[in-house]
């Protein structure tokens, strides 16, 4: 009886067509989401996804890591756009080691040699890094600027953030003569929610314009502390048998690599 009732239930999968799937834990421990979400059921990636990571619209950018996280991330609770970006880098690197495996290849500098050469990195080797302060009851964090004594407060960016801050820094690029990106001073602009209490954004930009270098490093410097995440910084394989120190970069073949 129990067969014939799963077989008229339209949802009603057999084990051997499920996609396979882990319990990720998210490196911000769910402090930064309103559900308080920990860690959540990602299923691997499979054949049915290679048209999304092939779509020529959509292979570059933070557009496929939103597709793909759409249609793997099962019981998030919220958009996955408003993921905080460490936590969606990790889910982004759980995935393709789902697709392709552990080894990724990218150049990386021998100072031996004086050149680049190709190496591996095992993304399974890779560690989280942990939020281990909690932000006020408005989800920000707080930072004094060393020289200007200036208190302020500030958010963690999320995906939407990316893309935000993205549209702003091309549209302005285009009006400058020189095409100077600024992209350093639109993401402090949308990180930044105050300065010693003023949260008028034309208040908040106009002060960040005349603010000290030393300032803005210090708190640019802060915020990567304290921002949860996978930590980049790791070892590579050479094809000799020896190790390099190196950082991950996420080129065009992260997610397409030759197999």
């Amino acid at each position: 009886m129990e067969n014939v009732q799963q077989n008229l239930d339209p949802n009603f999968v057999p084990e051997e067509f499920r996609t396979p799937y882990d319990i990720v834990e998210l490196p911000s421990q769910g402090i930064l989401y309103k559900n308080n979400k920990k860690s959540v059921k990602v299923e691997y990636l499979t054949a049915m996804d290679e048209s999304v990571l092939s779509s020529p619209n959509i292979s570059n950018g933070s557009k496929v890591i939103d597709i793909l996280l759409k249609r793997k991330v099962k019981d998030l609770g919220f958009d996955v756009e408003e993921l905080n970006v460490g936590d969606r880098t990790t889910l982004m690197i759980y995935l393709r080691i789902t697709a392709f495996g552990e080894d990724y290849n990218q150049l990386v500098y021998d100072p031996n040699q004086g050149d680049f050469v190709e190496a591996t990195i095992d993304l399974s080797k890779l560690e989280q890094k942990k939020l281990l302060i909690k932000p006020d009851e408005n989800g920000e964090f707080e930072f004094t600027l060393p020289n200007s004594d200036k208190k302020v407060t500030f958010t963690l960016l999320t995906g939407k953030d990316e893309e935000i801050i993205d549209v702003r820094d091309i549209e302005q690029s285009k009006r400058d003569p020189d095409g100077i990106s600024n992209k350093i001073m639109i993401t402090l602009e949308q990180q930044i929610k105050s300065i010693d209490g003023e949260r008028s954004k034309i208040n908040i930009s106009n002060t960040l314009k005349k603010l000290p270098i030393l300032d803005t490093r210090a708190l640019r410097k802060h915020i990567d502390e304290i921002t949860p995440g996978i930590e980049l910084k790791t070892t590579a394989r050479t094809q000799g048998g020896g190790s390099l120190d190196t950082f991950l970069r996420f080129g065009s073949n992260f997610f397409y690599p030759e197999i």
